[in-house]
């Protein structure tokens, strides 16, 4: 038998068996009197299953040649309601995995970002964020209302479903070739975070509206939560780089190397894990999405000293792969199985997700060099977490209809699975480019 056929069938069997017993071991978990046995094992489960479905989609990724980060959430997919259906989207685990793995991935994305870059590339950054925000919500609000014959509400929430990139997703491939601390991935980071807070700032808006209607009563009604809205971006913004600017962090990691370090860094561990809670719990409270904040408290601790730094984070790497990979494998189980057999749906995402891949990599044209503009196209292409967010409350919201939710789920989930693929290739290729050419020829 060939080789490759039997690796296949074995991977098969092992994917069913995982499946089979998650299934079993979770029902008679929830069937338990025991309080702590029903309500948190049957979470602790989902996440460790998260975890071994995402080791089985890498096999899967590099069997098939794909990018680790698809393979993932096609394992999502697979384990999901869309097919065998043992991994929920809405089950507290995976809830609880998705949101740690994205808080985990933009505090590190934090913590390597470089302020000072980000000066240089400010102009930039902000123009591919502005661009790639407007591009998309002006051409689905457009085709959903005049094509589609949708209302400008719902227009517009479709619009915003493709406006925000997937910071975490970029951030994991340049971080596997080495290019998140360059001036490539400070711009790619920087512009997907501004990218991402436009998208925030519309969803929120967004859901106010549809709340409270498009009275005119409620016009008034809803001015201050707008102002407060924009007094939670700014204090957000300022805040992080007050704090960055004073250097806040390495005055801290003084006092606790002088009065709790006792030659280990455990301390710096607790503290750094402690800090992101605070930092997305706040972001919070200021009505912003709480990866924000996580974001800008892993941007106040990059000034840390780097050896502590470093250390730190190697004790609390180990345990993110956990729900990094969860949070990939969570994305694919929110595709429903009723999206995988109505051709409507499949015609409708097909249409969106080419509108929304092109949407976003226009941004290539911003720049003179035509590969850096490549590469920060194909970043800015990936979608995620904020574009199920918004998927999520348009339904809460019943903004948008189940045809056209599942469609832009399903849209949602192959440009961030296309654009993952596309950009981590070209990355890489790059990456591998500039070792070859500083190696030097051996001669004869």
């Amino acid at each position: 038998m060939n080789k490759r056929i039997k690796g296949l069938i074995f991977f098969t069997l092992e994917v069913a068996v995982m499946a089979v017993f998650l299934y079993f071991v979770r029902g008679a978990l929830v069937e338990s009197h025991h309080h702590d046995v029903s309500h948190y094992m049957p979470i602790l489960i989902d996440i460790a299953f998260l975890a071994l479905f995402a080791t089985y989609g890498d096999r899967m990724a590099k069997a098939l040649g794909i990018a680790p980060m698809a393979g993932t959430i096609i394992m999502g997919i697979i384990a999901g309601p869309a097919i065998l259906s043992v991994l929920q989207p809405d089950a507290e685990g995976v809830e609880l995995a998705r949101l740690l793995g994205v808080l985990f991935i933009l505090f590190e994305a934090g913590l390597h970002f470089d302020m000072e870059l980000l000066k240089k590339n400010i102009v930039i950054a902000t123009a591919v964020a502005f661009l790639g925000v407007l591009i998309p919500l002006v051409s689905f609000a457009a085709l959903g209302h005049y094509w589609i014959g949708l209302e400008w509400m719902p227009a517009i929430f479709l619009g915003g479903i493709f406006t925000a990139t997937s910071v975490g997703l970029s951030v994991e491939a340049l971080k596997k070739v080495g290019k998140l601390e360059t001036n490539l991935g400070n711009q790619i980071v920087g512009a997907a975070v501004i990218d991402d807070i436009l998208g925030v700032i519309i969803l929120t808006i967004l859901a106010k509206m549809s709340a409270s209607g498009a009275s005119h009563g409620a016009e008034e009604s809803m001015l201050n939560p707008y102002v407060m809205l924009g007094i939670g971006v700014l204090v957000f913004l300022i805040g992080t780089y007050v704090l960055w600017n004073m250097g806040v962090a390495d005055k801290i990691a003084t006092y606790l190397n002088k009065n709790y370090n006792q030659h280990s860094t455990g301390v710096f561990t607790r503290f750094f894990f402690g800090m992101l809670m605070i930092g997305a719990s706040l972001a919070a409270l200021l009505g912003l999405e709480p990866v924000l904040g996580a974001f800008g408290i892993g941007v106040v601790l990059s000034k840390v000293d780097n050896a502590i730094k470093h250390d730190a984070w190697n004790k609390i790497e180990g345990y993110i792969h956990i729900f990094v990979g969860g949070f990939l494998v969570s994305i694919g189980t929110m595709l429903p199985r009723a999206a995988l057999i109505d051709i409507k749906v499949w015609l409708w995402a097909i249409l969106f997700t080419i509108l929304a891949f092109f949407g976003k990599y226009a941004v290539k044209y911003l720049f003179k060099d035509k590969q850096e503009g490549k590469l920060v196209g194909l970043a800015m292409s990936i979608r995620g977490e904020v574009g199920l967010v918004f998927v999520a409350v348009a339904l809460a919201n019943r903004a948008l209809d189940e045809t056209m939710a599942s469609a832009s789920l399903l849209a949602v989930i192959l440009v961030t699975v296309i654009g993952a693929i596309l950009f981590e290739k070209a990355v890489t290729k790059q990456a591998n480019a500039e070792i070859s050419t500083k190696v030097e020829p051996i001669e004869a």
